[in-house]
């Protein structure tokens, strides 16, 4: 009896260690191949990011003489690592746009025609939205220039500014909190701005940080296009896919060109 349990513990142990010995082997298996896939993404990942932004290079150049599309996969070896995707220009007018950050004394040109023949001068009224970031404060001086060359301006101080940083200024933006494409604005003006054959404005930030968000009253009425948008696919033949999208504004015009502070 004693001899036929000792067989059995010594079976047993044997399974046992065979049993942590194929756990061990698979293990390492697994996780040499799980690396080997990450190292794969990770170099298809790279393929793919390079192929989008050569296809945003590309359609860039392109989109001086034609807005056809680019096919990606016929652009330098990308065909040969298997690469496909397009990249486009976009320029959908909308009723709203929002800008980059705008730092502390500086100006963001709206365009209020179509750039770069300055044709179509816009009628409508619109808001602005400001205050996007955390803890900012801004003013804003709104120049408009149109057509027939004569100017509207107006001045809008921030109620949280105690005292007002511009003395003139008689209006005050109004609390609220709106989204407008992805962006959380705290703040806008407290009356819509009416242009009558409006060619551009020069939005002038002062006192603090914030992007700025236009739109207009009427969801019919859109603002004028404020730059080209390139956007970019490109997907390699394991499945990894880049977008890449890239906005080039129109020309701005300095934060000292034709506006002075009040």
């Amino acid at each position: 009896m004693k001899t036929h349990n000792r067989k059995g513990q010594v079976l047993l142990i044997a399974v046992m260690l065979l049993a942590t010995v194929i756990t061990v082997v698979m293990t390492i298996a697994f996780n040499a191949t799980t690396e080997t896939q990450v190292a794969r993404l990770e170099v298809d990942s790279q393929k793919a990011l390079a192929a989008a932004e050569a296809g945003i290079d590309a359609v860039i150049k392109q989109s001086i003489n034609t807005s056809t599309p680019v096919d990606i996969g016929l652009l330098g070896q990308f065909n040969e690592q298997k690469i496909s995707g397009s990249a486009k220009m976009v320029g959908n007018a909308t009723p709203y746009f929002v800008t980059p950050l705008v730092q502390k004394d500086g100006q963001y040109t709206l365009y209020l025609s179509d750039y770069p023949g300055y044709a179509n001068p816009w009628n409508g009224s619109f808001n602005i939205y400001l205050v996007s970031e955390s803890g900012q404060c801004p003013s804003i001086e709104v120049t408009i220039i149109k057509k027939d060359y004569s100017q509207d301006r107006y001045v809008y101080n921030n109620s949280c500014l105690i005292p007002e940083i511009i003395k003139n200024a008689s209006t005050l933006t109004t609390q609220v909190s709106t989204t407008i494409d992805g962006v959380v604005f705290q703040y806008k003006t407290s009356n819509p701005i009416t242009v009558t054959n409006g060619v551009v404005a020069f939005v002038k930030v002062l006192g603090g940080i914030t992007k700025l968000g236009f739109q207009s009253t009427d969801v019919a009425v859109s603002l004028p296009l404020q730059g080209r948008k390139a956007q970019s696919e490109a997907r390699t033949e394991s499945g990894v896919v880049k977008r890449v999208e890239l906005f080039q504004s129109f020309p701005q015009f300095p934060a000292n060109f034709f506006t002075t502070s009040f």
